[in-house]
């Protein structure tokens, strides 16, 4: 190649690639450099210098000073070293210009192969630099090629990755759909592409709504939470810092405009649009619309966890086809949710009765030293439990058992190991349950890991498409179960 191609094909690899004129020139001088030590072996330090300008390769080797040389490809002569740099010395090295021709077609195929392989990771390095700051942003892509289950998408001019884990279980692409994809991850040691995006991150819904919704943009209404099954349903939580913006009219857009961009970009996967309210009562409520709700009871706070009571005929819509509504609020409020109609309180109210006599007859068979008569005024006072003995205090007991300090110490002692072992027995036998059809159940908010890249309070992520949540619309409690309404 002489130097006019040379420099032609210089000029073209850098606008085929994009690469600077400069990262090119650094990767031929390299390339040659490499292939030279396999083929110029018995020279010592080969250097190249190519101008990119001109087109101009030249190499060069270096050569031991020496009286009388030997070894022409290792040593100089004095005589001849001093015409080439004058003042030097024996036993210094001089550095003497060869001709490129001297490699061989061996070495020149090498420092081919080098050379495209230093292209491709300069690209690859150009390529990860301007993606690294589009983490978490959403792209627009088009369908290039699929490999075995997985798709290369174009992003620009780069070639991006989609995984099959990454796309919901319904889609369905061919070659040159378009779409818009979540930029998930980088990974400089893949074979492959070395971007790796998504369709089913929560992180997804929240940056589309950001682009759709100018309030959400601006600050004005901010993204809470989004709780996600890719492909059929979201649950996303929005607040105002604007009290006059109502932040679901915002989200929703005049006769659903923008939220209806959002479903078609989603392959018409509904979405929820939830208030964000400090009150975890009221917050819960609106996450489980449909669903009417008679009460919520906070359990405790550390674990987080509710007891949901629902409305008669409406706990079929509380929990949602496969438990998907349930689960999706647990995941947007991050709350352990308890999920019990209320016909099923009444029963358990009964039961727990009955089955709380039942205990206590066993207790007391068991109890040494029970006087005679006291049963029945036992049964009559605030003692008429396991729990209630246990849980009771010393003095006001003692006087119930007409001063009999010893035995009331006894009562409580044996209550409390008694719900213990019964505790334990429950645990043991029969461990934890999932719901039944007509059976409320426990929905744990930990479905998905962390979001790493939502600023929101609180971890992640349904308008034939949309739902507003409101409790003054819940659904008519007749509704079928398998067919969730949706709100406009």
């Amino acid at each position: 190649m002489n130097a006019g191609e040379l420099k032609a094909f210089i000029r073209l690899i850098s606008k085929e690639k994009e690469l600077e004129v400069s990262v090119v020139k650094d990767a031929i001088e390299q390339a040659i450099v490499i292939a030279s030590k396999k083929n110029l072996s018995q020279f010592l330090d080969a250097r190249c210098d190519l101008d990119a300008e001109s087109g101009e390769l030249r190499l060069f080797v270096k050569k031991s000073v020496v009286n009388i040389s030997s070894n022409p490809r290792t040593q100089i002569s004095l005589r001849e070293a001093v015409k080439l740099q004058p003042g030097v010395q024996i036993g210094e090295d001089v550095e003497i210009e060869i001709p490129p021709s001297a490699l061989g077609r061996i070495a020149a195929q090498s420092a081919r192969q080098v050379v495209m392989q230093k292209l491709r990771d300069a690209e690859r390095q150009k390529t990860y630099e301007e993606f690294d700051s589009k983490l978490g942003e959403v792209v627009s892509a088009q369908v290039l090629r699929f490999d075995k289950r997985d798709m290369v998408l174009l992003v620009g001019k780069s070639e991006v990755l989609l995984p099959r884990i990454e796309t919901s279980p319904t889609s369905h692409y061919r070659t040159g759909d378009r779409m818009k994809v979540l930029v998930l991850k980088l990974d400089l040691e893949s074979k492959g592409p070395i971007v790796v995006v998504s369709r089913t991150h929560p992180q997804l819904v929240s940056k589309l709504f950001e682009q759709e919704v100018p309030e959400i943009a601006d600050g004005t209404v901010r993204v809470v939470n989004v709780a996600r099954d890719p492909g059929s349903r979201t649950k996303i939580a929005v607040e105002s810092t604007n009290n006059d913006v109502d932040p679901v009219g915002a989200c929703v857009g005049v006769k659903g405009s923008r939220v209806q961009m959002i479903v078609r970009e989603l392959e018409n996967e509904k979405i929820d649009i939830v208030p964000f309210d400090e009150n975890p009562r009221h917050f819960i409520a609106s996450a489980l619309v449909p669903a009417q709700i008679q009460r919520i009871e906070v359990v405790s706070e550390e674990p987080r966890k509710v007891l949901v009571t629902v409305k008669r005929g409406n706990l079929s819509l509380a929990i949602g086809k496969r438990g998907q509504n349930a689960r999706l609020a647990a995941m947007l409020t991050r709350w352990k949710l308890d999920i019990h109609s209320e016909a099923e309180e009444e029963q358990r109210g009964g039961d727990t009765d009955e089955v709380a006599r039942k205990y206590l007859d066993d207790f007391l068979m068991q109890l040494d030293g029970w006087p005679d008569g006291l049963q029945e005024a036992l049964y009559e006072s605030s003692f008429n439990s396991v729990q209630a003995i246990a849980e009771a205090d010393e003095m006001v007991l003692v006087d119930f058992l007409r001063g009999n300090r010893e035995l009331a110490g006894t009562m409580i002692q044996d209550a409390r190991e008694y719900l213990e072992q019964l505790t334990e027995m429950t645990q043991s036998q029969f461990g934890d349950e999932g719901y039944e059809d007509g059976q409320g159940g426990e929905f744990s908010p930990h479905g998905e890991d962390d979001d790493p890249f939502f600023d929101g309070d609180d971890g992640q992520g349904p308008a034939e498409g949309t739902e507003v949540a409101d409790q003054s619309e819940a659904a008519d409690p007749a509704t079928p179960p398998d067919e969730e309404p949706t709100v406009s």
